[in-house]
């Protein structure tokens, strides 16, 4: 009988280890949802490159874009998508998501079709400081309203478009992985509510 109790104690012992590392186990790769094969190349481009944003451990990386312009060729072979290509990092604390390392990629990313799939043939991005107004105008080239567009795109703005973006993506991701998260939230700021 006392051996009976001890195989039960260490069996329950095992079983309680094993939902423990079930509770804290690492957040469900992010998997784009939607239907459009060139947003779907742009993602999985963003995915591959990560821009040097490291996701913490256990995390999830979230892409972002934002496109302001997609211009296709007359046979609808060759795309040059314009936008900012942010980069979000998640670690899960409770039932919130916080925002880890991120950060915006504006620029113009060419896609060729071949074979009846999307890829991406080349990419460029804004620098930093001076160049990056620069780089912007220079995308723009002369399209004062995709100029303004871009603008939209930066966090840090008051009429920033961002927000929107970044809210619509973790519903997304939290909607087809059905978690059960409630909110996201950036450091220094409140948590924003994914569940409205």
């Amino acid at each position: 009988m006392k051996k009976m109790v001890s195989v039960l104690l260490v069996l329950a012992l095992a079983l309680g280890v094993c939902g423990a590392f079930a509770e804290d186990s690492a957040l469900p790769a992010y998997a784009w949802t939607g239907e459009d094969p060139v947003v779907a190349a742009v993602i999985a481009y963003m995915q591959e490159t990560d821009f040097g944003f490291e996701t913490p451990e256990g995390g999830v990386m979230i892409p972002t874009p934002i496109i302001l312009k997609t211009e296709m060729n007359a046979d609808e072979t060759e795309a040059t998508v314009y936008g900012n290509f942010w980069i979000f990092t998640y670690a899960l604390k409770g039932k919130i998501l916080e925002t880890g390392p991120c950060g915006e990629n504006p620029g113009v990313i060419k896609l060729e079709k071949k074979d009846g799939a999307w890829a991406v043939t080349s990419a460029e991005f804004a620098g930093s400081g001076d160049d990056y107004l620069e780089d912007i105008k220079k995308f723009a080239n002369g399209d004062e309203e995709l100029e303004a567009q871009f603008a939209l795109t930066v966090g840090a703005s008051e009429d920033s478009i961002l927000p929107q973006f970044q809210r619509a993506a973790v519903v997304e991701y939290v909607q087809a992985n059905g978690l059960d998260i409630e909110a996201y939230q950036d450091t220094g700021w409140d948590p924003v509510s994914v569940t409205d």
